[in-house]
């Protein structure tokens, strides 16, 4: 064997023993690191950090994203921890835009204790909920009623007590200003229910009949897609602005945050503030501001702690006794620019402050 044959089997060599050390140390510190792992989480067991409940629901609704929602979740969280039960915002942390019939497929198979779900009128939720309740799961229903359900109780507002407030501000604003002639818009929401929508509008006209101002006040209705992105936008847009957009109206009523944020925000855009009144729902910051502003009249708050909370206590209720109210009302109060100061300050918080 010549040098040169030597000297390379002495580098693979080298090279052996060298790989051969590293590869001991790896896997020696891998057991060590994974013994640490296995002594940390025997250490956070026996010291309790890691918190059992006794059951785990689940809230689900297309606009999670929205100050509304946030609050009836918190208000929802705070009555689950005092009971020891889990709650959790489905869809909150995935990346996918899974439906509202997605997510109620997904809480069925996992077998949740208990769902809370922001109604609405599809075929397939109202199967959805038969599913749940087959396999007995209680669906509480928030915001927006599925009568024709399975559901177990319904925690929401007055649709007819809603309408006929909106019919009380609209009457009065009009007889305060002397107005003779008034064209007022209804904004409904495509995501809402449409029945409870119809219901509004009637309390709204009722409450006109009653005051005899029919012959002054022409009232209509429109309704805007909010499911898709701006597509609320674009149509409330278009009243200002597309090519019907001659007759603006006086006065324009929303029925959800969603539409009166849209609303808001057209209005400033196009300079169209003071030659149209809005009538709001929910005080959210940007709406808070707005009313600061005098730019939207006044909004419908509707106590999003009580439903959260509410709709939480409906789902024990059910569990432990096998009954619960099919209906809870939950409480509205009217936010104007002198009442503002009656109302939380803290973004998205609706709740009106209590008297000490």
């Amino acid at each position: 064997m010549d040098k040169k044959e030597k000297k390379g089997n002495k580098k693979i060599l080298i090279a052996t023993v060298v790989l051969g050390t590293l590869l001991i140390f790896t896997v020696a510190f891998s057991i060590v690191f994974f013994f640490m792992r296995i002594k940390s989480t025997q250490s956070l067991l026996d010291t309790g950090d890691i918190k059992t409940y006794d059951n785990y629901y689940v809230m689900i609704t297309d606009e999670r994203d929205t100050d509304f929602w946030r609050s009836v979740y918190a208000g929802a969280q705070e009555e689950a921890e005092a009971n020891n039960a889990y709650i959790e915002l489905l869809g909150e942390d995935l990346d996918a835009d899974l439906s509202k019939q997605d997510l109620l497929r997904i809480a069925i198979s996992s077998d949740v204790d208990g769902i809370i779900l922001d109604g609405d009128e599809s075929d397939e939720t109202v199967e959805l909920i038969q599913k749940a309740t087959d396999e007995g799961i209680p669906v509480v229903t928030i915001s927006d009623d599925m009568t024709d359900s399975k559901r177990v109780s319904y925690i929401g507002v007055s649709s007819y007590n809603l309408g006929k407030e909106y019919g009380e501000q609209l009457a009065t604003y009009v007889k305060e200003n002397g107005i003779s002639d008034c064209d007022v818009l209804v904004l409904m929401d495509e995501s809402l229910n449409s029945n409870s929508q119809s219901i509004i509008f009637t309390a709204i006209n009722e409450a006109i009949e009653k005051r005899n101002l029919s012959d002054v006040i022409s009232l209509n209705s429109q309704i805007v897609n909010s499911n898709k992105d701006y597509a609320a936008e674009e149509e409330i847009r278009d009243i200002f602005v597309g090519e019907d957009a001659k007759d603006i109206p006086d006065v324009i009523i929303c029925l959800s945050e969603t539409n009166t944020t849209c609303v808001y925000q057209t209005v400033v855009d196009y300079n169209k503030v003071g030659e149209v009144e809005i009538f709001g729902y929910y005080i959210s910051p940007t709406i808070r501001s707005a009313i600061e502003k005098d730019i939207i009249k006044s909004s419908i708050v509707v106590d999003t702690n009580q439903m959260g909370k509410k709709s939480v206590e409906a789902v024990n209720e059910y569990k432990q006794s096998g009954y619960v109210s099919e209906i809870y009302i939950i409480d509205t109060q009217l936010a104007t620019k002198e009442t503002l100061d009656s109302f939380n300050g803290e973004g998205g918080d609706g709740n009106a402050k209590k008297d000490e």
